[in-house]
């Protein structure tokens, strides 16, 4: 595989092995998640973000725009 380029992290380098690990725990930690424990992820997140004075991004679906 000389051909495929190496995953770079943030101006170039190389993530450092405590980083690739602390990455491999999350998703595996997430993909272990129910859907249930997922949507209740978002809607927490969601709401950390409403509190911390962020405007979304993007409007989700089922969204309501207050006045």
């Amino acid at each position: 595989m000389g051909d495929v380029p190496t995953a770079r992290g943030l101006y170039g380098q190389r993530p450092s092995k405590s980083a690739d690990t602390a990455r491999r725990r999350e998703f595996e930690r997430l993909a272990a998640m129910s859907p249930r424990e997922r949507v209740l992820l978002a809607l927490s997140l969601k709401e950390r973000r409403r509190f911390m004075g962020a405007a979304p991004e993007h409007p989700q679906a089922g969204d309501v725009k207050r006045k």
